[in-house]
């Protein structure tokens, strides 16, 4: 054989493991995906509900907001605990065993007769979830380049509102034709097979041959949280994200069908069209507003934009004598854009700390977010069960999109440059100077 057919051989052979390594990659980040969309699913699934589970279980405005809101308690706690197990222990181990556990929380929704038992689906759902969250971030910052790094979480960020859109609309109409406790029952069984297939397909890292990951070093995440919550740029960003992203999570993950069938006479059908419409800006505007600013090459101007749309929004929301029809529908489709902002949010923080602190920055943002939209959900449901009517109620998230447009005025521009060098004495002081 001459040394050019030799050549040509190995390039081939090279090209074969290439078509190989990026065919497993997709499929091990499909079934990730899908217990990611599984998950929000779980979470926006209480707005289609709400109805069967009061009447079922008789419970109050309150007791339902209280119910719905252990998902967003559960998951906030565990965010930070749920990287530390990823880092140990790995994506395939940790989101095989929190698929599980999602299930698990489905199926007692499924079987709860009462509000105590039914309040532990919920919770699973949450812990389950946030393992899902961080295994599948920490596999795309393992399996993706960098410079795709925006492109991928936007994409996995879409694909995940796929299960929050099926939580709307589509859940309501199976709901003329099955019991509810039938479509978590279902829901319980692909949880559990997704599960299987994570433990079958995933692998941590891109090379089979790759090395055991070493166990956390205690004294490090110590050291990582502190660093992390010392940071100067997180908590504009922290309380921007909640103002956008983490109160149409509360809306719409309980509270925007019940609007519309008890203010404007909808049925429960034809009010999830609406939360279904607004997730599904949100998901398209996941991935649209990372691409755009990864373009442009800037961040806080998506960060003040979508904060100042959300504001409008809940304001238009609670103010004006809006009607059921396009009116009502483009303002749900404005607080959906504004959430997307979410992308850059996390984009602009890992990029404004130093590397080592990146991934304990963000899953603290995300915690706060959803300790947020868990703060809001009984709240507004203690405002309606007072008698001071939706308008007060829907002030609410007003008053917190504004906090979080004021926030979002002291974010830093990081025109899309992480910070370097990333674990220097200089660059951990460059986090309050950015």
């Amino acid at each position: 054989m001459t040394d050019t057919a030799r050549r040509r051989a190995r390039a081939d052979r090279r090209a074969r493991a290439d078509r190989r390594a990026r065919a497993r990659r997709l499929l091990a980040w499909s079934v990730l995906a899908g217990c990611f969309l599984l998950g929000f699913f779980h979470r926006f699934a209480p707005a289609t509900f709400a109805d069967a589970l009061s009447t079922d279980l008789d419970v109050t405005d309150a007791q339902l907001g209280a119910l719905a809101s252990w998902h967003f308690w559960t998951y906030t706690a565990a965010q930070i605990p749920a990287g530390l197990l990823v880092d140990r222990y790995g994506t395939r181990r940790c989101v095989a065993v929190g698929s599980t556990v999602t299930a698990l929380g489905a199926l007692l929704l499924a079987v709860a007769q009462n509000l105590v038992t039914a309040s532990a689906g919920p919770l699973l759902t949450g812990a389950g979830l946030s393992v899902v969250f961080v295994g599948i971030m920490k596999f795309n910052a393992a399996w993706f380049s960098p410079e795709r790094y925006g492109l991928v979480t936007g994409v996995t960020m879409l694909l995940a509102t796929c299960g929050a859109v099926a939580a709307g609309s589509p859940t309501a109409w199976l709901l003329e034709h099955f019991h509810w406790r039938a479509l978590f029952a279902v829901a319980a069984a692909a949880g559990l097979a997704l599960s299987l297939a994570v433990a079958a397909l995933v692998r941590n890292h891109p090379s089979d041959a790759a090395p055991a990951e070493a166990p956390a070093d205690r004294g490090g995440a110590r050291g990582g949280l502190r660093d992390a919550f010392r940071s100067r740029a997180l908590w504009p960003l922290l309380l921007a994200t909640a103002g956008t992203n983490g109160t149409f999570y509360a809306f719409s993950g309980l509270w925007g069908v019940p609007l519309l069938t008890d203010t404007r006479g909808l049925s429960n059908t034809a009010a999830a069209w609406y939360t279904t419409a607004a997730l599904t800006v949100y998901g398209i505007g996941c991935l649209a507003i990372g691409v755009w600013s990864d373009r442009a090459g800037r961040r806080k101007p998506f960060v003040l934009g979508t904060s100042a749309m959300a504001l409008t929004g809940w304001a238009c929301l609670a103010l004006l004598p809006w009607d059921a029809g396009w009116q009502g529908l483009a303002l749900y489709a404005l607080v959906g854009a504004a959430a997307s902002q979410v992308t850059v949010s996390f984009a602009a923080l890992k990029e404004a700390v130093p590397a080592h602190i990146a991934a304990t920055a963000l899953a603290i943002l995300n915690a706060g977010c959803f300790g947020v939209s868990a703060a809001l959900q009984p709240l507004f449901g203690l405002v309606l069960d007072a008698g001071h009517g939706w308008d007060w109620a829907l002030a609410l998230m007003a008053g917190t999109s504004a906090l979080g447009l004021l926030a979002a005025r002291a974010s830093r521009e990081t025109f899309c440059r992480p910070l370097a060098p990333a674990d220097s004495p200089a660059a951990l002081e460059a986090v309050g100077e950015r």
